[in-house]
């Protein structure tokens, strides 16, 4: 289920649509998400797909009049680029054939050892310490949020000094004023980074006395599973 609860989140903002081959029809909201460019979840699928989306999966797109468009059955829809569609099967060990291989990318979620005592430990640290894992949530996201800032800097930057100017670049005040700015926020930015990072390894430190714990977790889980 980490797979479907990945991409539940992931595709959230993009309308997500989720559908079953047996979803009564389903061809009419998939023409209307490959139209609008929203984002659609197959579940449950067993080794068969049904062959009304292999236009989809071949992605047989075709320009008319400069506009891309796309046959599905017998009706052609404009195809929107935003359009996203994932596939997911239950099954531990799906036999697909070659041409399905061909047509899609298909990943493997099933979860290692190495995988699940990483996860079982944040939950036992969650468990036994919340503070420290709220602590480290809160790093992580305040991390991605300030690397996201200094990649728009960095855009800022570039767009900036491409801009064509008959100023001299000395004399150019909007462009020495972005700059200003740009250098005092990234100063901020890997001042941030910097003490993160001192921090995580504090973090991680603390964690480590749960190791033992989750690792067992992990082994008795496999276990339960290998008795099949």
């Amino acid at each position: 289920m980490q797979a479907i609860s990945w991409i539940k989140e992931k595709e959230k903002k993009a309308g997500l649509k989720i559908l079953t081959f047996n979803t009564d029809g389903f061809v009419k909201m998939l023409e209307n998400a490959i139209k609008f460019g929203t984002s659609v979840l197959f579940e449950g699928l067993d080794t068969e797909l049904d062959p009304i989306i292999d236009p989809v999966l071949e992605k047989n797109i075709t320009k008319e009049a400069g506009i891309e468009m796309l046959t599905l059955g017998d009706q052609k829809i404009e195809y929107n680029q935003d359009f996203r569609l994932a596939l997911v099967t239950k099954l531990a060990n799906p036999s697909y054939s070659p041409e399905i291989f061909g047509k899609t990318m298909i990943i493997n979620f099933s979860v290692t050892l190495g995988g699940l005592k990483d996860q079982l430990l944040n939950q036992v640290v969650e468990f036994e310490r919340p503070e420290l894992e709220k602590m480290r949530k809160e790093l992580i996201a305040s991390n991605a949020a300030n690397k996201q800032e200094q990649k728009e800097l960095e855009d800022l930057l570039l767009s900036e000094l491409s801009k064509e100017s008959d100023v001299p670049l000395v004399d150019n005040e909007p462009l020495i004023k972005v700059l200003g700015d740009a250098k005092s926020k990234s100063i901020k930015i890997a001042k941030d980074l910097e003490i993160a990072a001192e921090t995580g390894i504090t973090i991680e430190a603390s964690r480590q006395d749960y190791t033992n714990v989750a690792k067992r977790g992990a082994i008795l889980f496999f276990c339960m599973t290998g008795l099949s």
